[in-house]
């Protein structure tokens, strides 16, 4: 049997990477570094091409995690092989199978019936008086999938008619439907008013908005915000509590905490212009704190957005109070109940592919009896029609089609597009130089005349972040030889210098000349700031210090606020900043 590949990520003190053991190889990731980075760094540093489709990766308990699952200290990845995640496919239809067989226990089962329907599978639950929670985490603008999120909360609230709907923190970011709304970021919420959400913790990507936006958020949202270990200084309009407690119709009180993921650098996982004029706290320090609230309630919950693998940290460091563990960040797959240190920890991946069904009972003597099921929203065959009514209105909205500036001339080339998305991005880090992979320019024409966002999507459509790093002429050297047979053979396109690439008659590479704009070369001893993109800092083996930083926005979000600012493109025609010498 084939053993899995193990990475394992370790904190780093006082620095801004993250180490990435895999197979006893000590690999380097940018701070902010998703599963889907360490799985290219992985294959890159084998010498093996990254696969086009990523391998499904676990973490250590067993979870499936999603490619653009989030890293966070301590955490341990399994890159699987094809003929395991055939075996584990089997292995979960053999238990399903088995489960159903043997008991009927929490089974819902969306086929398209109705609630009346499905209220006839429901089991009894044990004696005491229950809650019922359907919880949703990482939702990142994932609006098409609203209405059928819709109908199945519905059919529950037919069954269980005091069910919680709550999230845990980043419903914002990763659709241009909702990020590029005149009022950034309100689609979600007003689609989460009309689902009936009852409450969610704050991600770091709610801080995307910035200070005013996300105020402007929390005062149009219908349930509240909360997050235990952010204050806010400076912006009174941010509606966060720490914590929210629940009564139900029969009496049982649940207690709510909020707590949130924060990076090396002391801040939740954005860019820091975002989250001026708040403070954090760890949030180990703060949720001991709040021990409190298990006098206050008969169930006490912890609605965190730091991660599975610090939520199993949280749970077995926290003295006996916490019931349940309602997490996201990680976007990791719990399909089977994880308890640990006698806490029911759930996820359910993100952009409301899932979401778990929670029911909670307290017996006459307080004893907590949990259970969870994994919930399938994204195949769900029926949907909520006002919710797809919403949906529909503001995906026709204009908003992909708001010209955003004026191309001057025509772009002929995907090197001249390549030259404009480096310029972009070299603005947006204030960098010295900006490179930008030639795999990344996805189109190869813009014509003269307005340019859109959907345009720019069309461009850039792999939401990679921008990734700023200091590297010194020799690494930047480095990274260019490193470059050119992953690029396959060809040059990455550049802001801020030119390169000749000189090369043999078979076409290897032999030498490459580095300018500065003012045509002196490059000083193989000073430290320069270099923007990428997140792909191009873990697909490239190259000689390097820092491991480099993310800003935290796409470089496709950084293209779209360099045209705003521009307004009138300027001409590319012609322009060469890169030469092949033969």
């Amino acid at each position: 049997m084939k053993k899995k590949c193990i990475l394992s990520v370790r904190r780093i003190i006082n620095a801004s990477s993250m180490k990435i053991i895999v197979n006893d190889t000590e690999l380097d990731l940018h701070s902010g570094a998703r599963v889907r980075d360490a799985i290219s760094r992985y294959y890159k540093h084998a010498g093996r091409k990254v696969p086009k489709r990523l391998p499904v990766a676990e973490d250590k308990f067993g979870n499936i995690v999603a490619p653009d699952g989030a890293l966070t200290d301590g955490n341990t990845l399994f890159i699987l092989s094809g003929r395991k995640k055939r075996t584990r496919i089997v292995r979960m239809i053999i238990i399903l199978i088995a489960a159903g067989l043997i008991s009927a226990c929490s089974s819902l089962r969306y086929s398209g019936t109705s609630p009346a329907a499905e209220k006839q599978t429901i089991v009894t639950s044990p004696a005491g008086r229950q809650a019922v929670i359907f919880a949703v985490n990482d939702i990142h603008a994932a609006i098409d999938n609203f209405p059928k999120l819709a109908w199945i909360t519905d059919s529950l609230r037919a069954i269980y008619p005091d069910m919680l709907l709550v999230a845990a923190g980043d419903n914002q970011t990763g659709n241009p439907v909702n990020d590029q709304f005149p009022e950034k970021g309100f689609p979600v919420i007003d689609l989460m008013n009309a689902t009936g959400f009852n409450l969610s913790t704050v991600g770091n990507h709610e801080f995307d908005t910035g200070p005013e936006g996300f105020g402007t958020l929390t005062e149009k949202a219908h349930f509240g915000f909360i997050c235990a270990n952010v204050t806010v200084d400076s912006h009174p309009g941010v509606r966060i509590t720490p914590y929210k407690i629940f009564t139900l119709p029969n009496g049982l009180r649940l207690a709510f905490l909020g707590l949130i993921q924060l990076g090396q650098n002391g801040i939740p996982d954005s860019h820091p212009a975002n989250v001026r004029g708040f403070s954090f706290r760890s949030a180990f320090e703060t949720a001991p704190e709040y021990l409190w609230l298990k006098d206050s309630s008969d169930v006490f919950i912890a609605l965190t957005h730091i991660g599975f693998e610090d939520d199993v940290k949280l749970a077995e460091t926290m003295p006996a109070g916490i019931d349940l563990i309602i997490g996201g960040h990680s976007h990791t797959r719990v399909e089977k109940e994880q308890i640990h240190n006698g806490i029911l920890i759930t996820q359910a991946e993100s952009k409301l592919k899932y979401g778990t069904l929670i029911k909670l009972a307290v017996s006459s003597d307080g004893t907590v009896s949990r259970s969870m099921q994994l919930i399938d929203v994204r195949n769900s065959k029926n949907e909520n029609p006002a919710i797809r009514e919403m949906v529909d209105k503001y995906n026709d909205n204009p908003v992909l089609n708001e010209v955003i500036a004026t191309a001057t001339d025509d772009f002929s080339s995907s090197g001249e597009l390549g030259y404009l998305m480096a310029d972009a991005q070299r603005d947006a880090a204030g960098a010295d130089i900006a490179l930008m992979n030639p795999g990344g320019v996805r189109i190869d024409h813009l014509a003269k005349g307005p340019v859109t966002i959907k345009d720019v999507y069309q461009l850039d459509p792999f939401g990679n972040e921008l990734v700023v790093t200091k590297l010194t002429g020799t690494e930047i050297y480095s990274l260019l030889h490193a470059a050119w047979p992953v690029d396959e053979n060809h040059p990455v396109y550049p802001s801020g210098i030119t390169t000749e690439h000189s090369v043999d008659a078979e076409g290897n590479l032999k030498v490459i000349t580095v300018l500065t704009e003012d045509g002196l070369p490059v000083d193989k001893s000073r430290l320069y700031t270099v923007a990428m993109n997140s792909y191009m800092t873990q697909v490239y083996n190259y000689e390097h210090a820092d491991p480099g930083q993310s800003l935290f926005f796409t470089t496709a979000e950084a293209l779209i606020r360099y045209l705003k600012k521009q307004g009138n493109v300027r001409s590319y025609r012609g322009e060469t900043r890169v030469k092949i010498a033969r």
